[in-house]
């Protein structure tokens, strides 16, 4: 196939085929011909032929409603633009069966390399402090091998690389850069233009073309940034020495990058601008070609064109613009430049509408899905109560649904917050930290609680309120009788009066929680014997009371 030359074209030079045309369409078309044929189906190249740009558009559109759902993080949005990209005739043009054309085979490789790039970016909350993930590995590789094929299909992979350039700086610009951005364009750029270096059309385009010079400065751009990002975590930098870091880089490699192109510029490495990119930027002289000029397709876009291209979608394209700018994330944003820019190509040539199709279904499946979701879903599950069905609990009691079980599952603690304070009893237990038993008398009051208030939202509240209360003052009240009753065990009648009279001398501070906090200084001296038999079982009393609850300086 490389080295067809075929004596009838351009008559009498001829032409050599393989050299001089994108041969990525006639390679999958064969490709398909020849594995159908292993599987032992009889049809023909011919039929093949025919057939692709029909099958392509199908996996166009699961494309894009993947690439739809991937930027505004709603399903529904993905199955609208998915079905829109179906039927929108600025896709069907190019997807229609018998219609064997580059850009039948083109916009599936276009769209699945942006897939590709908006999913190396998705976030992942294992990733901390910026690094990269493993979906910035995986899928910046697919997005090279998926650039290299595009561009083995059809001369637009310069927009393709471009808009992926674009994007990446605009991140890096807008202070969204991270190690993931550095690992997705790098192996992107790599792969992507290595592979494409092998397609006989471009050869070393990629590198001598000014039109895609700027991807080459963005991935020389993301190596320097990525090493002061290095830097940064080793010697954990604050972001005004990162900048600081970034500018002491920035600059020598600025420097060198200019005398180098002040070097080869007068050699004539790199290439002039095409008569078409020069058409899209010089309005008035446009191509300088009559020829090229005159077809219509070559013509600037009209409000007539775009309601002919997209029909029903036109209106619902800036509404799926708007709602994507409420949600800026990594992906998003490349959604929304997309659209931006394919809109401005469009509006300058009319043949260039096939690159607003993607981006036009996308928006509009954002507004469908947005609109499906606020209007349907979410009012059927309100409709509901969020809870249709009950589960079933250990002992055979029902829950009256998820959301009360998550409430039941909530941390005990809170149960105590509601308990009565006072400076009786268990009280004072409450200060220290609970113990086991109070965690689940607690947690046992919050489930009666949560039944309360669902079967009685306005009077079970207090009414359980006082059920948790009463729970966990009955567990105190008990571990306290048990604590005294160890205490009386072990101690002696001598050892407790050692205790009263040093806790005597000193002032006994005693905290009564929600009471605020008071010193009582000790009205009578415990060491002197003159004290009747009622005054020490008064202080033995308050001895007791000193070591559970006291916060001063007072030792038990």
């Amino acid at each position: 196939f490389f080295h067809w030359f075929d004596y009838m074209s351009w008559y009498p030079l001829g032409r050599p085929v393989g050299t001089t045309i994108y041969p990525g369409m006639q390679i999958t078309a064969v490709a398909i011909w020849r594995a159908l044929g292993k599987l032992g189906s009889a049809i023909s190249l011919n039929d093949v032929c025919c057939l692709v740009p029909a099958w392509f558009g199908v996996s166009a559109s699961i494309l894009v409603g993947l690439f739809a759902a991937e930027c505004s993080g709603r399903k529904s949005a993905g199955a609208f633009a998915a079905l829109i990209m179906a039927i929108v005739p600025a896709h069907i043009m190019r997807s229609v069966a018998g219609g064997f054309d580059n850009e039948s085979v083109a916009t599936t490789a276009l769209v699945a390399t942006f897939y590709c790039w908006v999913r190396a970016l998705r976030d992942r909350p294992t990733a901390r402090d910026g690094e990269a993930t493993a979906d910035s590995y995986a899928f910046g590789l697919l997005c090279g091998l998926a650039y290299v094929y595009m561009v083995s299909a059809w001369g637009g992979y310069v927009f393709v690389v471009n808009m992926i350039g674009a994007h990446a700086a605009a991140l890096a610009a807008g202070g969204r850069y991270s190690s993931k951005l550095h690992r997705a364009y790098s192996l992107f750029y790599v792969i992507g233009t290595a592979g494409a270096t092998r397609v006989p059309p471009v050869g070393l385009a990629p590198l001598r073309s000014l039109e895609q010079m700027l991807p080459l400065l963005v991935f020389l751009g993301v190596q320097l940034l990525e090493a002061v990002e290095v830097e940064r975590r080793k010697k954990r930098l604050t972001p005004a020495q990162v900048w600081k870091r970034r500018v002491q880089l920035a600059m020598p490699a600025a420097a060198l990058l200019v005398v180098a192109t002040a070097a080869i510029l007068p050699t004539g490495y790199f290439g002039p601008l095409s008569s078409r990119v020069r058409g899209l930027f010089l309005k008035h002289t446009r191509t300088g070609n009559p020829l090229v000029d005159s077809v219509a397709e070559h013509q600037p876009g009209s409000t007539m064109m775009y309601r002919q291209y997209l029909q029903n979608v036109y209106p619902l394209v800036p509404c799926g613009f708007a709602l994507s700018l409420l949600r800026l994330t990594d992906a998003n944003t490349f959604l929304l430049l997309y659209g931006a820019i394919a809109y401005f190509f469009a509006s300058k040539m009319a043949r260039l509408v096939i690159l607003l199709g993607p981006p036009a279904s996308a928006f509009g499946g954002v507004a469908l899905g947005f609109g499906f979701d606020f209007l349907i879903v979410d009012a059927l599950l309100r409709l509901l109560g969020y809870a249709a069905e009950e589960e079933e609990e250990p002992g055979g009691k029902k829950s009256p649904g998820p959301a009360l079980d998550v409430a039941a599952r909530e941390e005990p603690k809170e149960a105590l917050k509601d308990a009565p304070q006072g400076g009786n009893g268990g009280a004072g237990l409450l200060k220290s930290k609970p113990k086991p038993s109070q965690l689940a008398a607690a947690a046992k009051a919050r489930r009666a609680e949560s039944r309360r208030a669902e079967t009685n939202p306005f009077g079970g509240v207090a009414v359980a309120r006082e059920e948790a209360a009463a729970a966990v003052m009955a567990v105190a009240a008990r571990e306290e009788a048990g604590s005294e009753a160890a205490a009386r065990a072990r101690g002696g009648s001598r050892r407790r009066s050692r205790t009263i009279r040093r806790s005597a001398r000193e002032t006994a501070t005693i905290t009564f929680p929600g009471r605020g906090m008071g010193t009582q200084p000790s009205s009578c001296r415990a060491h002197r014997h003159r004290q009747s038999g009622s005054r020490r079982v008064a202080a033995s009393s308050a001895r007791n009371r000193t070591a559970r609850v006291s916060v001063g300086p007072a030792r038990t």
